[in-house]
């Protein structure tokens, strides 16, 4: 005899599925928040960046249309003066006084840049009454307004003008350094900010994850306890019930209702009982121990009593089995027992008036492979995984009067016990065909008459 895995082996796995579960949706929600904080750091940034060039630009221009001003205002009052009296205010500013052909008269700054003046932006104020645009000019990238002026050119007291032109400039060297020190800035404040959310998200995911593990583990122990619980009381009132239907201590038109309340105790009980099964099996608080079977002898038993539960409700239950005379795997006859007869259950309620259900075994890549096939609507692709999980119904199925919807569920973590695995795909023919796939019996194992404590459950 040997015990298929210790309590604490299945506890330790349900934790493992609990851990996976609540891992993916912390992974989720850091994301989501991730990719929002992403977003709004990149919009924060982008916004700032371009509002803070844009006044960088706008203060360059500012720069240039008074230093053009100035210039204009000093060649009309001061003519010859101009180079003496006018200094543009910032160093990275300087000022051209051209005649109508671009002849400089007047160079304040002493700038010496060989492509300038330009003297299509000049051709270019003439027409539309100013001119600014930037420009690489001698090697060194600048931004020019040129702008129409009275210039004087007569006598010594400048008594006559004629039309010329300020040409104001900035060199934009530095201007260009600081914009790229402010994106520079930006961008690292932005990865810091990415950084310290990130951290921040993670911390905060997984602390607000903390009650959903406690809420995971709180519903186990209190799905097992209240199961436990309710099996005491439901029997008495089925009890009662039945004292009152055989000694007929309700008047006639009372019995309807008494047989109402036998049933719905039935249904109860059993609701209540494969609660339990479920709980102590995902707690492991069931042994499963698992002994030598033969399951071509212990399926053609099975089949015997799995007919006449088809029988009653007018299907037909075939038996195929395969030629080897034996096929030995360890496992727990009982629980294997309830296994199967949940999955006959299975197909009697999902098949029509009719119809035909086939249990079968063989043999594929050295596994033992039990199968109950259905000749009902099947099982679509999307929805194979979700109907193992407890109380799931199909789109569209209706809620069976017997069933509890944990059949399946408790199936699972049967042929999971029994270190299997069970799936489910489309039968020949059309309808579901259930899949329980159990490892042969290694040839060394021992064996044993089975025991281990009772576990209520579906059909067994």
């Amino acid at each position: 005899m040997r015990r298929a895995q210790s309590s604490a082996t299945i506890r330790r796995a349900h934790r493992d599925r609990t851990d996976r579960l609540i891992g993916q949706t912390q992974r989720r929600l850091a994301a989501f928040t991730l990719i929002l904080v992403t977003a709004l750091l990149v919009g924060v940034g982008v916004a700032t960046a371009l509002v803070a060039t844009r006044l960088m630009d706008t203060n360059v221009d500012l720069a240039l249309e008074a230093a053009a001003a100035a210039a204009t205002q000093a060649s009309g009052d001061a003519g010859e003066g101009v180079e003496a009296e006018h200094q543009p205010a910032s160093a990275d500013t300087f000022v051209l006084i051209l005649d109508a052909r671009g002849k400089v008269l007047a160079n304040p700054n002493g700038v010496s840049v060989s492509a300038l003046p330009d003297i299509a932006a000049l051709d270019a104020a003439a027409t539309s009454g100013r001119d600014i645009r930037s420009g690489r000019y001698g090697g060194t990238d600048i931004r020019i307004l040129t702008l129409p002026s009275a210039v004087a050119t007569g006598g010594e007291d400048n008594s006559s003008s004629d039309q010329g032109f300020v040409q104001a400039g900035f060199v934009l060297t530095f201007h260009e350094q600081q914009e790229s020190q402010l994106l520079w800035t930006i961008a690292i404040v932005s990865l810091a900010g990415f950084a310290g959310a990130a951290l921040v998200t993670l911390l905060v995911t997984r602390r607000a994850l903390v009650p959903i593990r406690a809420a995971f583990a709180t519903e186990r122990r209190f799905v097992a306890a209240a199961s436990h619980e309710l099996r005491t009381p439901v029997a008495i009132v089925r009890a009662s019930a039945e004292i009152l239907e055989r000694e007929q201590l309700v008047a006639a038109d009372g019995q309807p209702f008494v047989a109402d309340i036998v049933s719905e105790t039935d249904r109860m009980g059993r609701l209540v009982g494969d609660l339990l099964a479920l709980a102590s099996a995902e707690a492991g608080a069931v042994d499963v121990e698992l002994h030598r079977l033969d399951l071509v002898v212990w399926l053609t038993d099975l089949g015997r009593r799995a007919e006449s539960m088809a029988g009653a409700h007018g299907l037909t239950l075939r038996t195929a089995l395969p030629d080897p005379a034996s096929v030995v795997v360890d496992a727990d006859e009982d629980r294997l027992t309830q296994l199967v007869l949940i999955l006959v259950d299975n197909a009697i309620e999902h098949s029509p008036k009719g119809g035909d259900i086939t249990l079968g075994l063989a043999l594929t890549a050295g596994k033992a492979v039990i199968s109950v096939s259905d000749q009902g609507p099947g099982v679509p692709l999307a929805e194979r995984e979700r109907i193992f999980e407890p109380f799931a119904r199909l789109p569209g199925e209706r809620r069976s009067a017997t069933g509890s919807g944990l059949g399946l569920a408790i199936a699972r973590q049967l042929a999971g016990r029994h270190d299997g695995d069970m799936a489910v795909e489309d039968a020949p023919g059309g309808g579901a065909r259930f899949v329980l796939r159990l490892p042969l019996r290694s040839a060394g194992a021992a064996t044993a008459a089975p025991s281990g404590a009772s576990l209520p459950g579906v059909g067994a």
